[in-house]
Parts: C-alpha cells; structure tokens; sequence
C-alpha cells in the first residue's frame, strides 16, 4: 500500500454527460481497493493456470507411469513368449538330435554284420595277395636256380684240321657254359633242348696261295649254312690279302644232336688265320 501520508487526497471527477453533473470524488482507499481487487483476480488467475500446468503434469506422469507399466507388462509378455518358443525349438531340435542318434545307432547295429563281412573279406584279400607274393617270389627264385644251371654258350677260335681234313676244331676256346664244346673235335654236343644260335666267322689265310675258303654249319651230318669267300684274283693269279666272311643260323637242337663245322671246300689248315672264330647259345629251352 502506498500510504505514505495520513493526508487524504480526495479526487474530484467530472464527468459530461451530455451536460455537466455533480463532480463525483473518490478516495485514495478506492483507488487502492480497486487495484487490490484487480491483484487478486490475476492471482487467482494465475493460481487456477498453475492448477491447470500441474492437473497436466499429474495427468501425464500418470500417463506415462501407465504407459511404462503397459510396455513393462508387454515386454514381460513378449520374453515370456521368446522362452516359450526357445524351449520349444529347443525341445524340437533335442527330439530331433535323439531322432538322428538314434538312426545312426540303428544303421550302425544294421551295418555291423557287413562291415565285419567286408573286413574278412579285405583281410582274405590281403593273405591271398601275400600269398601269391610268397608263391612268386618262389617260382621267380626257382625260375632263378633253374637259368643258372641251363646257361649254354661258347666261342671256339684258332682252327686247325678236325678229325677229317675238311672239318675245322679249334686250339683257344674263349667261352664254354654248359660244357657243349669240345675244342678237340671241334663238335658242340647240344645238353639241353632248345632253340639255339651258331655263327662261323672265317679269316681267309693272306697267301698268294690261298684263293678261295669255305664251310658248313652242320647239324648231325647235314649241312645248314654256309660261309665262303672268293676274292677277285690280282694279275698274279690269287689275291694276298686277308678277306673275311661270315654266316649264322637258327637251329631247333635236342639233348645229343652234334654242331660242327664240316665239309670245308678244301684241306682247312693253313687256309684261314688264326682268329677265324666258330660260337653258339641257347636262346631259349624248350
């Protein structure tokens, strides 16, 4: 209040109504009354506006509080349903995994007998392959012991007169497996069947009096091959040099059957130098 003074002011108002009245005088106490008034209408406005803010503010705290309630409530709800649905996956793939073990165990107990069956099997497979192993090994040993007692082959050379003038036996033998050979008669003596190979190499004699030289392989007294040289005559009649010839054969020859080199075209010795060589082997018993 703004009272300062006990003095009253008296305010004196004339107002014109369309003539001029009585001047109406108020005091300061209205003035003021009136202002109070005017203060308490607006605190009171100003009282209902923050009954209304805080009605608003209840009626939202309540809301939210509802609202988080309805998302706790539908969260627990939603949990509960993914732990339903977990424990009932998980019930379903525990059914399925004791579906498959189960299978497995079966097909195992089913396949038992034949994987025993295909183990014998692969084990009888194994001792027959050891066993014929075992049985080649023997034969290729044996094969072996048999080749070392059946090696037949030999080379005859320097030759001179056999037991006719016309034959050919030999003073040097280089080879003789098997024994066959005798260099005396110059006859191979066949000690075991088979397929056989002889060559004769003969030297002509370097002699203006040697012309011409030539012999048989023979089988047993008749003649297979022969091996003969001729070589041109110089001015002076026989040709001096030294001249070579050679021949070869197959023979199919049985225990006993004689090779030798016979039926020579004249007297051998003295006509063929001294590394003329006669040789044969066996390629293959029979």
């Amino acid at each position: 209040m703004l009272l300062k003074y006990y003095s009253v002011v008296i305010l004196c108002l004339s107002v014109v109504n369309g003539e001029a009245g009585e001047p109406k005088c108020f005091s300061r106490f209205d003035y003021d009354e009136k202002m109070l008034m005017k203060q308490l209408r607006f605190e009171d406005k100003v009282q209902k506006f923050e009954d209304f803010i805080n009605g608003v503010k209840a009626r939202e705290a309540k809301e939210k509080e509802e609202r988080d309630e309805l998302f706790a409530a539908e969260l627990e709800k939603v949990k509960k349903e993914l732990k339903l649905k977990e424990e009932k996956e998980g019930e379903e793939r525990s059914k399925l995994f004791a579906a498959e073990l189960h299978n497995l165990e079966k097909y195992k107990q089913e396949n038992a007998e034949e994987v025993e069956r295909q183990k014998n099997v692969t084990s009888e497979m194994l001792e027959s392959v050891e066993n014929s192993k075992t049985e080649f090994e023997n034969v290729h040993q044996q094969i072996n012991e048999r080749m070392k007692g059946k090696i037949v082959a030999f080379t005859g050379t320097n030759p001179t007169a056999g037991d006719t003038s016309t034959s050919m036996s030999f003073t040097t033998v280089i080879t003789n497996e098997g024994n066959g050979f005798d260099k005396s008669t110059g006859k191979f003596t066949c000690p075991v069947s088979g397929l056989y190979y002889f060559s004769l190499h003969i030297i002509k004699k370097r002699s203006s009096s040697v012309d011409t030289v030539g012999c048989h392989i023979n089988l047993n007294g008749s003649n297979k091959v022969q091996a003969y040289i001729d070589p041109q005559d110089g001015t002076n009649g026989a040709d001096n040099g030294s001249y070579g010839v050679s021949t070869s054969v197959f023979l199919n020859l049985k225990v006993g059957d004689v090779v030798k080199i016979d039926n020579c075209s004249s007297e051998i010795s003295g006509r063929v130098e001294s590394w003329t060589s006669f040789s044969g082997h066996l390629e293959n018993e029979v």
